[in-house]
């Protein structure tokens, strides 16, 4: 007899005892044996379909679960399993019985009538069979019934002598699988089953084709119904058309923008609940009562909603590993998401010892003593008072982390409040006189800014719904806004702004309603920069990050970024709009952070060019991975080839790991291509075969299509290619043999000039090490520096004469005397002049640590060199603050007076 024998458990378990008394053989059974993922399945299936009748196969659906329910009972209370071996095995069992039941039928009923035909496609008609609740969550209880929705692609007619529709034959398949399950013999019943969440409920038809739930619930489907999709999963049928299945419904689960309006559903719905709770008395119940499991399950599938149609990995079932999901994203913390899962895992074990006390659906604690003792002694407790304390402990945090989530501002939103009837009012003279009583600093001001806003064509054209939710933030709005000690007029008419240009989408309105911090945040931002502000106007759902403080300030680093974009390419990667889309908005988010970080002084000035252009390398490594995966899928392989040979070089800004938030990306894109053969190497028929030139030119068009394409989030970066051999008439894609050779050989001294600021920023490490030691040896190349020197001068002056802004009122930072450009200039001439004398000067891309090397060269007296590193990191620190308050680069030329004099004296003594 094994170690866990069931009669170990009759103490714990009425069920066990009265099973294995009726039906002894259940004691020789192996309790030791865990079955792997799928096993139970198969076995089920396997066992069912070798059923002659269906008098054989109620017998054996009876039998099978007698037998695993006994098991994983035993395994459960043993301690044996843990909760996920539990839940798994319990939703596998039911199914494997479902989803041979469902074949059994199904093939009688096709020997019967014929095989149900789709009108459109002319194809074999199968059914689908949604699990819903905690099956779909393959998270079953011990003594659940199953919530279930049965589905089928087309209507059509079978093609049998006796000819029915498709309706009334998945009707019939339905009744006669519901059947089985649910009558009860003298071995009992299989499962309760209930259909009521189907579409139209229990006056609905039991079998619905596919394109009848697209209309049911694109016309009257309800909040609570999203709610219960959410979980929903193909348990059983033909699981390859219910990804279909799963596309038509997606977008009524999850809205492609952030979608707070899911909080207010849920709300009313836990508000439903407690009304029921109270009413039946209910409190103890483990499941339904203060800080219960349902409180849990509230706390995941409010973020699920929320985020899940910009966040695809939120849109699994299973609520643990969503729980982990939102706590690796940052949606929660980790603290928050242990507590959360531990209360979990605690609630779960206790509702399943609950149920195999005598298999009944029971979600309360009990009254009987003796079960009481039973389940303290089941869950590891000595006696049931240190049991409820402990049980007690973990519905006071569920409880709390519930509050936290779905607390609602009604103090500050009330009505009656004076800032409200204010704002609800004729804005007049008793508005004046509140906004007054509030602080603000310019009233009159303040009553005009909303008088206009209110008079607005987007306002006016608001839906009673999005009106409503405005007069709940306007309220909050102004009471924040009161409280900033200036600039409080500018802070409004941005905010405003940001406001006016979302109204039609009032969900952003209800994101600022639950999330007060939001709001503060959002005024901090748009009163300290025009540029965030204008940021938020074009991409509205970067209000999203206005709600993690610890990532909204803390933009990710280099490795932390390609990491993210791969898992958005992963994700996305066989949806090419959606895939653009997303990087769109991952990349807005991104420069959002830097931005949000620098004004409020989170990051140093001289740090916000290496993340804005981390992030622009992400996004150049992430789109060319996606066009290489396109391409190869498409047309194969060059051959020997095993990686992308590809080459993307950034120069300038992006080369010298300077880039700005409105620069450009300056990109050659080149191949480094060591196969044999002229084309590429299809592995399957469909695929066709590209000669090299060709195949690698179609990648640099695509990554450029993925870059600057417009869609509705925007552009990821305008992007210039001038600077590749031959300029606008040379190939968009070259040979890097190609590339030396023209350097060589045809390139201007100005083009030598660029390749000091060229950088590999794209491909694999050979490839970068290719182009690295060519730009190394061509750098260090001997020149005359009388020549370098006059080709230098020469390029500059004409550089100002076209591009320089400045007057005698006025000082152009990039392009003017003595400006940016000047410094760079000099450093460039060091570089091609004296590289093979002084190596170190060409090993790196960016001025700062060129100006490095420069100081222990002599070529410049240290003090010479300070001076235009100083003057360097002061004219790009004015660069971004400007920016970021979208205005020029353009000052007065008292700015900079003794910093220019200081570079325009350095270049006359190096230049001449």
């Amino acid at each position: 007899m094994s170690a866990l024998s069931p009669e170990d458990y009759y103490k714990w378990s009425l069920y066990i005892e009265r099973e294995c008394q009726r039906f002894p053989v259940l004691l020789d059974q192996d309790y030791d044996t865990r079955f792997n993922d799928g096993e139970l399945l198969d076995l089920c299936r396997a066992t069912l379909l070798a059923c002659e009748d269906d008098t054989c196969l109620k017998t054996q659906l009876r039998r099978l679960r007698r037998e695993q329910m006994v098991r994983i009972a035993v395994r459960d209370l043993g301690g044996v399993a843990d909760l996920n071996e539990t839940m798994r095995d319990v939703s596998d069992l039911a199914d494997g019985l479902v989803s041979g039941a469902l074949d059994w039928w199904m093939t009688r009923f096709t020997q019967r009538f014929g095989q149900p035909i789709g009108e459109e496609s002319g194809e074999p008609q199968k059914m689908v069979i949604l699990g819903m609740g905690k099956l779909g969550g393959r998270e079953l209880n011990f003594s659940s019934d199953i919530d279930l929705i049965y589905l089928y692609e087309e209507k059509g007619y079978t093609n049998g002598a006796k000819s029915i529709s498709n309706d009334e034959f998945f009707s019939k398949l339905g009744l006669s699988l519901n059947k089985s399950l649910t009558e009860l013999t003298n071995e009992g019943m299989v499962y309760r089953v209930d259909m009521r969440l189907r579409p139209f409920g229990e006056v609905g038809p039991l079998a619905i084709s596919f394109t009848g739930a697209e209309h049911y619930y694109e016309v009257h489907g309800r909040a609570w119904e999203r709610y219960a999709l959410v979980k929903a999963r193909a348990m059983a049928g033909d699981k390859e058309k219910a990804k279909r299945l799963f596309d038509i419904l997606r977008p009524f689960v999850y809205r492609r923008y952030v979608d707070y309006t899911a909080m207010d559903s849920l709300r009313d719905l836990k508000r439903m609940i407690a009304a029921e709770v109270r009413k039946k008395g209910m409190e103890n119940n483990l499941k339904l009562g203060r800080g219960g499991i349902r409180e849990i399950e509230f706390i995941v599938q409010a973020f699920q909603l929320v985020h899940g149609g910009r966040d695809k990995p939120l849109q699994g079932q299973a609520l643990l590993p969503m729980l982990g999901y939102l706590a690796e994203q940052d949606y929660i913390s980790q603290a928050d998401a242990q507590s959360l899962r531990e209360a979990y895992v605690f609630l779960r074990r206790a509702e399943n010892r609950i149920q195999e006390w005598n298999d009944q659906q029971a979600h309360s604690l009990p009254d009987d003593a003796r079960q009481q003792l039973a389940l303290a002694e089941a869950m590891g407790f000595a006696d049931y008072a240190s049991f409820i304390d402990k049980l007690e402990a973990y519905r006071e945090t569920v409880q709390a982390h519930f509050d936290d989530v779905f607390a609602e501002e009604t103090d500050v939103c009330d009505l009656t409040d004076a800032l409200s009837q204010a704002w609800k009012g004729p804005l007049e003279d008793d508005a004046l006189i509140v906004l007054t009583q509030f602080g603000f600093h310019k009233p009159g001001d303040i009553l005009n800014q909303l008088r206009q806003f209110k008079k607005s064509r987007a306002v006016g054209q608001m839906s009673a719904e999005a009106t409503t939710r405005l007069e709940l933030v306007m309220p909050l709005l102004l009471k924040q806004l009161s409280s900033l000690e200036q600039d409080q007029e500018m802070a409004l008419q941005r905010v405003l702004t940001v406001i006016e240009n979302v109204v039609r989408r009032s969900v952003y309105l209800v994101l600022l309603k639950e999330n007060p911090v939001a709001l503060t945040h959002l005024i901090k931002l748009c009163a300290a920069s025009a540029r965030l502000t204008d940021l938020l106007v074009k991409y509205p759902a970067l209000m999203d990050q206005l709600l993690d403080l610890r990532s909204l300030y803390r933009p990710l680093k280099l490795d932390e970024l390609m990491q993210e974009a791969q898992t958005l390419l992963n994700t996305y990667q066989d949806d090419e709009e959606p895939f653009m889309l997303q990087l769109r908005h991952w990349r807005h988010a991104q420069v959002f952070k830097v931005a949000a970080a620098d004004i409020t002084g989170q990051v140093p000035v001289m740090h916000v060019s290496d993340y804005l252009t981390w992030i622009a390398e992400a996004v150049l490594n992430v789109a060319h991975d996606y066009v290489w995966l396109q391409m190869t899928k498409k047309h194969g392989l060059p051959k020997d080839l095993t990686e992308s040979p590809f080459l993307v070089l950034g120069y300038g800004k992006l080369g010298g790991i300077e880039l700005g938030y409105g620069s450009d990306l300056d990109v050659v894109f080149l191949y480094d291509l060591v196969a044999s053969g002229d084309k590429t190497q299809p592995t399957h028929e469909r695929q066709r075969p590209l000669e090299h030139g060709s195949f690698f030119m179609r990648m640099g068009q695509k990554i450029i299509s993925v870059l600057t394409s417009m869609m509705p989030a925007g552009q990821l970066y305008e992007v210039d290619t001038r600077l590749r051999p031959n300029g606008d008439s040379g190939l968009m894609v070259t040979t890097l043999k190609h590339f030396e050779q023209y350097q060589q050989e045809k390139a201007w001294n100005w083009e030598h000039q660029a390749l000091i600021r060229a950088r590999a920023v794209v491909g694999s490490d050979q490839v970068r090490e290719h182009f690295e030691q060519f730009r190394l040896a061509f750098l260090s190349q001997p020149r005359e520096p009388a020549k370098v020197k006059a080709e230098v001068v020469e390029m500059r002056q004409k550089m100002r004469t076209a591009l320089d802004k400045s007057n005698e009122y006025e000082f152009d930072i990039k392009h003017g005397a003595g400006g940016v450009v000047d410094i760079e200039f000099m450093v460039q001439y060091l570089v091609l002049a004296y590289g093979n004398l002084q190596p170190g000067l060409v090993g790196w891309t960016d001025n700062m640590r060129i100006l490095d090397e420069v100081k222990h060269t002599g070529l410049l007296t240290e003090k010479a060199t300070e001076k235009l590193q100083n003057h360097y990191r002061s004219y790009r620190a004015l660069y971004h603050r400007l920016a970021i308050q979208n205005q020029k680069a353009i000052v007065d030329a008292k700015t900079f007076k003794q910093e220019r004099d200081e570079v325009i004296e350095i270049w006359q003594g190096l230049m001449g």
